[in-house]
């Protein structure tokens, strides 16, 4: 079988003969490669390099299936380096050229791209600030992996789709996409989505106070992942979230550190932002120091407002509101927390919206009409 670094340099070395003789078609196959590869090394500015190639070869064959597939990985890799506003766009169009066109993507290989953009699409909603509209997204994108019946599609939909009521603090939700994502990784012997399908499967035991089991998954599901790829940071978090529920501080600061440095070498991610705020939450929980702690949760604010992560940002500050509070802080964590609040236009029953709302009335700071604090940062 031949090793990773073997199959890159064979793709490059077929882009490189490609190029030398005009062959965009064979060209196309090449970069398509070389993109999956470094996305799954975590390479991402080598992977986002080929798919932005890979785009300009697609325009330049005007082919609907390459140019919607192009689209798609390129929406993709910026998703996984945290380019959330630039990412939604692309997907979008992806989207919009394979319904177009769906008679032309019968064998396209992997998952059938159209609904990896969807349940992409859902997963940005809720981080730029649309919890309900995330939902729907993502019982639509499952809908359509039913639907067309490809259990390739329908483990990763169903596993990415999980993290959706995950985000909303839903388990009971969570746990239907999570046991069939697993349950289809067993079944059908899908090795690439089952470390997500256990963590988020993982997660939702614990939440729902099946802790051992929960956690036990979890930890298998990080540890079957191994190396440094795209999603690990995105486990990484769930296993420190689980972590602190169960008054587990010091392991959870651990998963963070480690879910960190696998940021640090990609160069951003969509969960960065709650990696710096569950690192703030460990040291506040004794495994750490009340500066640690407020320097994390500053840190991860910062990011979620690069990312536009509006979701991100909300849990970040009632997190470092509710430290200010506590160090009789009241003004300023009123001051944090309530315009970031009033920005959001859906969402209010989710827990994120609840939370902050209830220290909002604690603090007696005025609550702003929704989505009148700032301009909002739309998905469409």
């Amino acid at each position: 079988m031949a090793k990773a670094p073997d199959i890159g340099r064979t793709y490059a070395r077929a882009w490189e003969l490609c190029e030398q003789l005009g062959d965009d078609t064979r060209g196309f196959t090449a970069l398509r490669g070389l993109y999956l590869h470094h996305l799954g090394r975590a390479e991402l500015t080598k992977s986002r390099h080929f798919a932005e190639e890979a785009l300009r070869v697609a325009e330049r064959l005007d082919d609907a299936s390459r140019l919607g597939g192009a689209h798609m990985a390129l929406g993709l890799v910026l998703y996984f380096l945290g380019e959330l506003v630039l990412a939604g766009p692309g997907l979008r169009l992806g989207l919009e050229i394979i319904s177009s066109n769906s008679h032309q993507f019968q064998n396209w290989p992997g998952a059938h791209p159209a609904i990896t953009c969807e349940t992409f699409l859902a997963l940005i909603s809720w981080m730029l600030g649309y919890p309900d509209r995330a939902l729907e997204e993502a019982a639509a994108a499952v809908k359509s992996a039913e639907a067309l019946g490809h259990p390739l599609t329908l483990a990763q939909t169903l596993g990415y789709c999980a993290l959706i009521p995950i985000f909303r603090h839903e388990p009971s939700a969570s746990t239907d996409y999570a046991a069939r994502a697993m349950l289809m990784c067993e079944e059908q012997h899908i090795a690439q989505h089952h470390a997500l399908a256990l963590c988020v499967n993982g997660w939702s035991l614990s939440a729902s106070g099946e802790t051992e089991k929960g956690s036990a998954q979890i930890a298998q599901g990080v540890d079957s992942y191994g190396g440094l790829g795209s999603s690990k940071h995105i486990l990484l978090a769930l296993q420190a979230d689980a972590q602190l529920a169960i008054g587990k501080p010091e392991a959870a600061l651990v998963s963070v550190t480690a879910g960190l440095k696998v940021v640090d070498r990609i160069g951003g991610a969509p969960f960065e932002a709650e990696l710096w705020r569950l690192r703030g939450e460990a040291c506040l929980a004794g495994a750490g120091t009340v500066s640690e702690a407020e320097t994390a949760m500053l840190r991860g604010i910062d990011v979620a407002r690069q990312q536009s992560a509006k979701s991100f940002e909300l849990r970040g500050a009632t997190s470092l509101a509710r430290l200010w509070r506590q160090q009789g802080r009241q003004q300023e964590a009123a001051a944090l927390l309530a315009p970031v609040y009033g920005w959001f236009q859906e969402g209010f029953d989710t827990a994120d919206l609840q939370a902050a709302r209830t220290l909002l009335d604690e603090l007696g700071s005025p609550i702003a009409a929704p989505g009148q604090s700032t301009s909002a940062t739309s998905p469409d």
